[in-house]
């Protein structure tokens, strides 16, 4: 009798499951997460509280969205203040996000939109901007999605990971295959969904195609001249947060065929972040 109700209140929740499935579905029109509160709610005017993991030992950021944006307030001297939570996430579930004047803003694409216009940030040349905007586009994207798979198969990677993580150096051991284990399946479901499924030889090959674009595309000290501009934040966020943390794959194939890519990076750390990496 036990087991006839057990059995009978399983189907049920099935059966609801899969009625809430169809409902979902055919019957519900997709909606833009809600914006979350405030979360400083004594802010300054104008002054942008950037949302962000925390630093690591040899490079500000381990993501390189967040290395991106930071970069942006410091290159175009934004006042900003940053404030590093291991826990607290965007409206659409990411980091980084930013608060100014009380708005919620997420997203690093329309970080930078919103602060270009706020900021008054100039623009470049209509022909450089739509330059610049691909380049940007090539490495959040695309050259993401390559890179993220060389910093998730690296031991270091989760070093630096668990350093951030607070609780017992013990307990960070026993979780840290499990931990790789999940991260590296999440990796290859984002990542395949992205830009798509490649084999070692292929992901190194489009790495390759990528850098190239890059390279070709400095044409002075930095992307554009003796400037920093936007492209340049995405360039090094993308770049940086890779090369320097700890070695890997990535960093020697831009010893091997890209310095011109590494003296760049130089260049901006030199800057911007002159005290903030270790080599």
């Amino acid at each position: 009798m036990i087991l006839e109700i057990i059995a009978i209140i399983i189907i049920v929740l099935y059966l609801l499951k899969i009625l809430f499935w169809i409902f979902s579905t055919f019957f519900t029109t997709p909606k833009v997460p809600s914006t979350p509160k405030i979360h400083k709610t004594d802010f300054q005017k104008d002054v942008v509280y950037l949302y962000q993991f925390p630093r690591i030992n040899t490079v500000p950021n381990l993501s390189s969205y967040c290395l991106k944006i930071e970069t942006f307030l410091r290159a175009f001297k934004i006042p900003h203040e940053i404030i590093e939570t291991p826990s607290l996430r965007s409206r659409n579930g990411t980091l980084p996000f930013i608060e100014l004047n009380g708005e919620h803003i997420p997203d690093s694409d329309l970080i930078e939109t919103k602060l270009r216009e706020h900021f008054h940030v100039p623009n470049l040349e209509p022909e450089l901007e739509a330059h610049a905007t691909a380049i940007s586009r090539l490495v959040d994207n695309h050259l993401l999605g390559i890179i993220v798979k060389y910093k998730a198969s690296e031991e270091g990677w989760y070093d630096a990971l668990l350093r951030g993580v607070p609780g017992p150096n013990f307990l960070k051991t026993i979780l840290r295959p499990i931990i790789k284990k999940l991260f590296m399946k999440k990796v290859h479901e984002r990542v395949g969904l992205s830009i798509g499924s490649f084999t070692e030889e292929e992901a190194e090959l489009l790495c390759h195609k990528d850098l190239v674009a890059v390279q070709n595309s400095i044409r002075g000290k930095f992307l554009f001249g003796d400037k920093i501009t936007s492209a340049d934040c995405a360039v090094f966020g993308e770049v940086a947060s890779a090369y320097y943390p700890f070695p890997n794959k990535f960093q020697k194939i831009i010893d091997s065929h890209y310095s011109k890519i590494r003296e760049y990076c130089d260049r901006i750390i030199a800057e911007l972040w002159a005290d903030d990496f270790t080599k």
